[in-house]
């Protein structure tokens, strides 16, 4: 009798790649030594973690813990690097012939003045619309256009009192979302997306017309409106902080904005605290279930898109007082997208999310402009001209600005204060 003997079967040889993170931990920790002068260097460290934890998970598919890790000591370099530079900078008053104090006393003035205060207003009916509905309104600028431009024809055009011309305001980017809801909020929400989009430019084109000057002004825009708002100032002097200063115009548009802000934002949280707003956040997970237990999702829907509207009209509202004027060019498409951006770095679904976003992208816009300004400019500048010059520098800043927001979306994709089940997009 012959026996055979059974040879064990071997399991397939799993070839090991690098971690994608680890790569990306490298990536950033060697760019913290060089260009972005440690900005990525917490960026590398917490990619690198993150990738040893899930490389040790799973050997058998992952590889390159030494990447991971070499990512990781250089994301810490550059981090100290980064402190050290900053409160260096701090103590002396300036290094490398760059006043680091005035760049940080710029970046402070404008998160805390009136540009900060639009965007806040205008991420808050984002938020709204994007954080607690799921709605994509990409055409929150034509939201702020009508605001703006009903106070202004109003009260110049027309000659209203300048209680009228605030009614308008407020009255004109409510029958705008009911415009643009009506056909759009039955279908799908990219549909409603790209009437919006093109709502806000069909606008901004119609108010800097040539055939509707005698009305908007065509493209030198409307002044002479805000008289009444300037005469009511109660303020008769700058304000100097010492890291901060701020005018008496200034002071006034800032204690009218803010109150505007915080009222913006007590509606916001009462409401989402109520029924109504547990029903808003329902839609946005699931909206046929919602529909199922008999709510009427269309109803819902408008009004949230009415009362993020209204938020936008409020912004553009502001934004009219604090510069006494309205143009055209500055209700382009680039206004939504950034409101959009400070609402993605504070946090979506937050009430306070999209308040610290705008104050944080004003921040870092005016720091980095102010930084990268000082270090093109003078007889013998920082950086050569090359590599840079003092009119690369005012776009450079957007450049930053965006791979940290980048950064951001990769790893933590829910903002700063937000929660990742928030910022899901419901693409029925």
């Amino acid at each position: 009798m012959s026996t055979t003997t059974k040879v064990p079967a071997t399991a397939p040889t799993v070839r090991q790649r690098p971690h994608p993170k680890a790569i990306a931990s490298l990536v950033l920790g060697v760019l913290a030594l060089t260009f972005t002068v440690g900005i990525t260097g917490p960026f590398a460290f917490l990619a690198g973690r993150k990738a040893v934890a899930e490389i040790d998970a799973d050997r058998d598919h992952y590889g390159g813990r030494l990447l991971a890790q070499v990512g990781m000591v250089l994301g810490i370099v550059g981090t100290v690097w980064l402190v050290a530079w900053l409160a260096i900078g701090l103590i002396t008053g300036s290094i490398f012939d760059i006043d680091i104090v005035l760049a940080l006393r710029t970046a402070l003035n404008q998160a805390f003045g009136p540009n900060a205060i639009v965007y806040a207003l205008a991420a808050i009916g984002l938020n709204v619309h994007f954080g607690y509905t799921g709605l994509l309104n990409f055409g929150q600028a034509g939201f702020m256009a009508v605001g703006a431009y009903g106070l202004a024809v109003s009260v110049t055009t027309y000659d209203l009192p300048f209680a009228v011309g605030v009614l308008i305001a407020l009255i004109a980017p409510v029958l705008l979302a009911l415009l643009l809801g009506v056909p759009t909020l039955r279908l799908r929400a990219d549909y409603l997306a790209i009437a919006t989009i093109a709502t806000a430019e069909i606008l901004r084109l119609t108010f800097g017309a040539v055939e509707t000057r005698k009305v908007f002004g065509g493209s030198n825009g409307l002044t002479g409106f805000a008289n009444a708002f300037q005469e009511r100032n109660p303020y008769d002097g700058p304000l100097d902080l010492g890291i901060m200063s701020f005018s008496a115009r200034d002071l006034w548009s800032m204690t009218v904005g803010w109150a505007m802000v915080a009222i913006a934002c007590f509606l916001v949280w009462r409401l989402m605290r109520s029924p109504w707003g547990r029903v808003l956040r329902s839609i946005r997970e699931d909206e046929d279930a919602v529909r199922s237990l008999g709510k009427n999702v269309f109803a819902y829907k408008m009004q949230a898109l009415v009362l993020g509207g209204l938020f936008g009209g409020m912004a553009g509202l502001f934004l009219a007082l604090k510069q006494a004027s309205v143009v055209p060019s500055d209700y382009s498409t680039n206004m939504t997208f950034l409101a959009f951006t400070a609402l993605l770095i504070g946090g979506a679904a937050r009430v306070l999310g999209p308040v610290i976003g705008a104050m944080i992208l004003w921040f870092l816009i005016s720091g980095l402009g102010n930084f990268f300004g000082q270090a093109t400019s003078g007889a013998d500048p920082l950086m050569p001209t090359w590599l840079m010059d003092n009119t690369q520098a005012s776009l450079v800043r957007f450049v930053i600005t965006g791979l940290g927001l980048m950064l951001l979306m990769i790893y933590r994709p829910q903002g700063i204060f937000g929660d990742r089940r928030e910022i899901a997009i419901d693409g029925r």
